[in-house]
């Protein structure tokens, strides 16, 4: 798996964690919607910039978006915003 694919998967992990939905997180790292989607997707490498407004929306620290992990590969493709 390359670098750009781990980010990718790392950051829509977080995101699913934090409960975030793709518009959510791209406004807190002032990015679009569909931008935030190819990085999902490991169609773009950052600059240090974007790095850091993602982590920051994330709360997480940017070197965790970089490390091979054994997250659930297989997360819903969309995430349920409604209270239960």
């Amino acid at each position: 798996m390359n670098l750009r694919t781990i980010f990718g998967k790392n950051v829509k992990h977080y995101r699913f964690q934090s409960k975030y939905t793709q518009e959510q997180l791209a406004e807190k790292a002032d990015i679009s919607t569909t931008y935030l989607s190819e990085i999902e997707r490991g169609m773009h490498s950052l600059d240090f910039d974007k790095i850091e407004k993602l982590s920051k929306a994330l709360n997480i620290e940017p070197f965790q978006l970089f490390l091979p992990n054994n997250f659930n590969t297989s997360l819903p493709r969309r995430i349920d915003m409604v209270e239960k």
